[in-house]
């Protein structure tokens, strides 16, 4: 009997100057650094949304606790814990900002990140209608092709690791 391969991952999808957001893993990785620094160059986070997309989570969650604590810079020390295996703290912290901002422009945003929060905790369905609705948000609110590309390759990889996991618990 044959079985199954795993399924490619999605295509990475730019995310900007000098950045895309990996098909398997859906995290943002720098590709180009200068391009990158140049596309950040008046983003008062740029120094800790580096650190993080470079890997280095703790020096990342050093720089944004000297910031003011709004909607952004928790969502990032919300992935900052992810990224350090504190999946609880960043379920919990997305769990609280999307409570604050329902039906506003952060919530898709927000529901994309707590989305890969419950991947990391392997929560795999969960992720998967997390990322339904922020697709579904984004497309009903006209945003951005990025942001609606993001979502569709969250989706597809979501639906990719349930029916791979379906598929390993059936053998």
């Amino acid at each position: 009997m044959m079985l199954p391969t795993a399924p490619v991952p999605p295509a990475a999808v730019e995310g900007g100057p000098g950045w895309v957001l990996d098909g398997a893993s859906l995290l943002p990785r720098i590709t180009d650094l200068a391009a990158f620094r140049e596309g950040m160059n008046t983003d008062p986070l740029a120094d800790a949304v580096e650190a993080l997309w470079s890997g280095d989570p703790v020096r990342a969650r050093e720089l944004l606790h000297t910031a003011d604590p709004t909607v952004r810079v928790c969502a990032l020390l919300a992935d900052c814990s992810r990224d350090l295996g504190d999946v609880d703290d960043a379920l919990q912290t997305y769990a609280d900002l999307m409570a604050e901002c329902t039906d506003t422009p952060w919530e898709p945003v927000l529901r994309q990140h707590h989305g890969k929060s419950l991947l990391a905790a392997g929560r795999i369905e969960e992720a998967l209608a997390e990322f339904e609705t922020a697709h579904a948000m984004r497309v009903a609110a006209g945003a951005p092709a990025d942001l609606v590309a993001s979502s569709a390759q969250a989706c597809e990889r979501a639906r990719q690791l349930v029916t791979a996991g379906h598929l390993e618990t059936e053998r």
